[in-house]
């Protein structure tokens, strides 16, 4: 399932704040930080803006005019990472419980965190790890089903992607095929699932999971011009999973969630679609919602984990297509 709209700021506020924990100096005109994120000039000045008025508790920053290529902008940076970093831990581990699964999650996937801390701040933080073990459970995460020789290799696109560097990659799925000199893009989860946007010679975007990805070559080609992420941006921005296709026009289908599940799909519920729409609640106690897509297999699959509970009304194609799958997996039981 897509992340919404809230759940991505947040990733996005967290990757600012570490580049400003990092020394980095951000400024909302910075093309890599753009790409890099897959949001526009206007969004991140907000980011910033947002960090540096609301989070000053988590993270002290400063805003200063500098000249930049002739021009005069808002740069934001961090005077003090000491200070930062006590009032990081003081505002995790005291003032805000809410976030304290956030220490829990860090190190399911990453214990290594805590050796970088100080002997007071690591007893602290494991204090409340071992508080909160019997509260939280974590089923799913990023990195739970990558395999040692797969966390190599994403260790390995995870760099190409960060320098906009080419790779020919070795990729098996049904067969086997050699993907010569490959523009990495960006590194996405979805779906459970972790994937590589490409861009082929031919133009082409694909997304190859990491899962099938045998091997990973550098290629004769070095480093591509960062402004070619341009083009996807907006397909980085409404993806919904890896079923997504880039430059197709939306479709969009009606949905009747029955009386048993409405619950799920009423106007204030979290959508489980980016594009999710409800459109109105019957007296039937049913509710009518709307989804786009780019092809079937991006939502049917969602449709039969319902089943029979959700019905298709629109388009027409669409319920046609439902039902012959539907009687195809029938006749297969025999």
């Amino acid at each position: 399932m897509k992340s919404t709209t809230t759940e991505k700021k947040i990733i996005h506020i967290f990757t600012l704040m570490q580049k400003l924990y990092e020394g980095e100096e951000l400024y909302p005109q910075n093309e890599r930080i753009l790409d890099e994120l897959g949001v526009n000039e206007r969004t991140l000045r907000r980011y910033l803006e947002d960090i540096h008025r609301l989070y000053g508790d988590i993270l002290v920053s400063e805003k200063k005019q500098k000249y930049l290529h002739g021009k005069k902008v808002s740069v934001y940076r961090v005077p003090n990472k000491e200070q930062d970093i006590s009032k990081t831990l003081r505002f995790f581990l005291e003032e805000s419980n809410e976030l304290s699964w956030i220490l829990t999650l860090i190190n399911e996937n990453n214990p290594r965190f805590l050796k970088q801390l100080s002997l007071s701040e690591k007893e602290a933080i494991e204090q409340a790890i071992a508080q909160d073990k019997e509260v939280f459970l974590f089923k799913s995460n990023p990195f739970e089903n990558l395999q040692d020789e797969h966390e190599r290799l994403f260790s390995q696109l995870k760099i190409a992607v960060k320098h906009h560097e080419y790779r020919t990659i070795i990729y098996r799925y049904d067969n086997e095929e050699t993907v010569e000199s490959v523009k990495c893009l960006k590194l996405i989860f979805t779906n459970n699932n972790w994937y590589l946007a490409i861009e082929t010679a031919n133009e082409e975007l694909r997304l190859l999971r990491i899962a099938f990805i045998k091997e990973v070559r550098y290629s004769a080609k070095t480093t591509y011009q960062k402004h070619v992420l341009a083009k996807y941006r907006y397909y980085f921005e409404s993806m919904q999973n890896a079923m997504s296709l880039q430059g197709v026009a939306l479709k969009t289908a009606v949905l009747k969630a029955s009386p048993s599940i409405r619950r799920y799909f009423l106007k204030e519920m979290k959508p489980f679609f980016a594009s999710q729409k409800f459109i109105e609640a019957p007296s039937d106690g049913s509710v009518i919602f709307s989804v786009d897509y780019t092809q079937p297999i991006e939502i049917l699959p969602f449709v039969k984990q319902w089943l029979p509970e959700l019905e298709i009304l629109e388009p027409k194609e669409l319920r046609i297509l439902y039902k012959t799958e539907l009687q195809k997996a029938l006749a297969q039981q025999g």
